[in-house]
C-alpha cells in the first residue's frame, strides 16, 4: 500500500510538473513574438549595417570585411566551446529543481572554458596572421588581427545571450548583441559616411569588433558579479561528468550549422576573389531572413523543450516544435516571394555591380534551402536539449564535410550559383535526416507534418478552420 502511496504522489507531482510546462504555452508564445520582433529588427538593423559599411568602404575593401567578418565569425562558433548552448541545457534542469548552487557551478565552469577557448583561438588567429599564405593581400597580418579582436567579442557576447536566456531573461539576454550593437555601429559608420571619409576593411573590423564589446559590458559585468557573488559548490565527479559529455556534443553541434554559411564565403573568397565574396556575402546575410521568425522563436524554446521533455511530457514537446515550424514556415514562404520579386534591387542597395541575373539567382537558391529546412522545423534545439547530441552531431560532421566538397567543386564549376547550389543541398539534406532522427527516437516530428499527428485534436481543428 505504501509503495502504490508512493507512486500515486510520484504521478502527481509528475503530472503537475508537467501542467507547469504545459500552462506556459501562452507565455512561450509572448516570448517567441517578442525574440522574432527582436530577429526581426536585428536582421534589419545588420541589412543597415553592411550597406553603411559598404558605404565608407571601396568595392575591394567591403570584399576583404565580408571575408573577416566571415572568418571571425566562424572562428567565435568554436571558440566558445559551445558553452551557450551547454549553459541553456544545464541551467533550466538544475534551477527548475530549486538546485541553485549546481546552477552557479554550472555556470562558472561554463564561463571559464569559454574564456579559454576565445583567447586560444584569438592567438591562434594571430599566428595564422604571420604566415606568408595571402602575399596578395598587403593589409592581411593587420586584417589577421583585427579578426581575432573581432572573433572574441563575436564569441563572448554569443555566451552571455545564452547565458541570460537560460536564466529566463530573454530580452537582456537578446537585445545588447541583436539591436543595441547594430544601432551604435550603424551610428558610428553613418557618422563616418556624412564626413566625406572613407576607411579600409582593418578600421572597419576594429570598429565593429571595439563597438560589440562595449554593447554587452554590462551583461558581462551582471553576469561576472552574479556568478562569483554566489560561491557555487564543487561540482560532483558525476556533474563534470556530464557537463563534459554534452559539452563535445554541444560544441559540434552549434558550431557546424553556422559555420557553414561563413564557409561558403570563404571558398568564394578564396576561389573567386574578394568582389565576388562580398556579393555572395551579401547573399548570405539577406537569406537569413528567410529563417528569423523560426530562430525567434527558438530563442524562447530551448528551455520549454529541456522543461518538457524531463518531465515526460511529450506530446507538448510535439505541439510546441509543430507549431514553431508551421509558424516559420509561413513567414518563409513570404520573405522567399518577396526576395524572388525584389532580389536585384536588394542587392542594387548595397553596390550596383551586385545587382546581376547571376547573384539574383544565387539569392533565391540560398532561400530556397532556408525555406526547406525551415519547414523541418527546430530540430537542432529538439536534438540538442533531448540528450541526443551526439547523434545530431555525428549527422552534421557527415554531411556537412560531404557537402562542403560538393560546395567547393560546384563554385569552381558554377561560380556563386554552385556555392548556394551546394549550400542549400547541404541544408536540406541534415534538416531531413534530423527529423527522421527525431521521429525514430523521440516520437516526435518537428516539422509542419508534425501538426497532423497531434493527439488532442489541434491539428484537425486547425485544418479544419482552414478549410471552412
Amino acid at each position: 500500500m505504501a509503495d502504490d502511496a508512493s507512486k500515486r504522489e510520484a504521478s502527481i507531482d509528475t503530472h503537475a510538473a508537467a501542467s507547469r510546462v504545459r500552462a506556459s504555452l501562452i507565455a512561450l508564445a509572448k516570448d517567441g513574438a517578442s525574440a522574432t520582433v527582436i530577429k526581426l529588427a536585428s536582421a534589419a538593423l545588420s541589412f543597415v549595417l553592411f550597406v553603411a559599411v559598404a558605404m565608407v568602404t571601396n568595392e575591394r575593401q567591403f570584399g576583404l570585411y565580408s571575408a573577416a567578418y566571415a572568418g571571425a565569425s566562424l572562428v567565435s562558433f568554436f571558440a566558445s566551446v559551445g558553452q551557450q548552448g551547454t549553459v541553456l541545457r544545464f541551467w533550466p534542469q538544475y534551477a527548475g529543481n530549486n538546485d541553485l548552487v549546481s546552477a552557479h557551478g554550472i555556470m562558472r565552469r561554463a564561463i571559464t572554458v569559454a574564456l579559454f577557448g576565445l583567447i586560444l583561438f584569438s592567438l591562434l588567429i594571430l599566428v595564422i596572421g604571420l604566415l606568408p599564405i595571402a602575399r596578395d593581400v598587403p593589409e592581411w597580418r593587420a586584417l589577421c588581427t583585427a579578426t581575432a579582436f573581432l572573433s572574441f567579442a563575436l564569441g563572448w557576447s554569443e555566451f552571455t545571450c545564452g547565458a541570460f536566456r537560460a536564466k529566463g531573461l530573454l530580452l537582456f539576454g537578446l537585445l545588447p548583441r541583436d539591436v543595441i550593437w547594430r544601432v551604435i555601429s550603424i551610428v558610428a559608420f553613418g557618422a563616418i559616411y556624412l564626413l566625406h571619409s572613407k576607411i579600409d576593411a582593418v578600421a572597419a573590423v576594429y570598429v565593429t569588433a571595439a563597438l560589440l564589446i562595449v554593447a554587452v559590458i554590462p551583461q558581462t559585468f551582471l553576469l561576472l558579479r552574479d556568478t562569483w557573488r554566489a560561491a557555487p559548490a564543487p561540482l560532483t565527479i558525476q556533474q563534470k561528468a556530464d557537463f563534459q559529455r554534452v559539452t563535445l556534443g554541444i560544441w559540434g553541434v552549434t558550431s557546424i550549422p553556422p559555420a557553414l554559411a561563413q564557409v561558403s564565403t570563404l571558398l568564394v573568397a578564396a576561389i573567386l576573389g574578394p568582389e565576388m565574396a562580398g556579393a555572395v556575402f551579401v547573399a548570405d546575410r539577406t537569406t537569413r531572413l528567410v529563417v528569423l521568425a523560426l530562430n525567434g522563436i527558438n530563442q524562447a524554446l530551448a528551455p520549454q523543450i529541456s522543461g518538457a521533455f524531463y518531465t515526460g511530457d511529450v506530446p507538448h514537446v510535439q505541439r510546441i516544435t509543430s507549431l514553431a515550424a508551421l509558424g516559420g514556415f509561413v513567414i518563409a514562404l513570404f520573405v522567399l516571394a518577396v526576395f524572388w520579386i525584389f532580389g536585384e534591387a536588394i542587392f542594387a542597395i548595397f553596390n550596383p555591380a551586385y545587382a546581376t541575373p547571376t547573384m539574383h539567382t544565387t539569392l533565391v537558391i540560398f532561400c530556397i534551402g532556408a525555406t526547406i529546412g525551415t519547414a523541418c522545423g527546430p530540430t537542432e534545439i529538439l536534438l540538442q536539449m533531448t540528450g541526443l547530441q551526439q547523434a545530431l552531431f555525428k549527422l552534421l560532421v557527415t554531411v556537412n564535410v560531404v557537402g562542403l566538397c560538393v560546395t567547393a567543386a560546384a563554385t569552381y564549376a558554377l561560380g556563386p550559383v554552385g556555392a548556394a547550389m551546394g549550400i542549400a543541398g547541404t541544408v536540406i539534406v541534415w534538416c531531413l535526416i534530423a527529423v527522421s532522427i527525431a521521429k525514430r527516437k523521440l516520437g516526435v516530428d518537428p516539422s509542419i507534418l508534425g501538426l497532423f499527428g497531434l493527439k488532442d485534436g489541434f491539428s484537425a481543428r486547425l485544418f479544419s478552420r482552414a478549410r471552412t
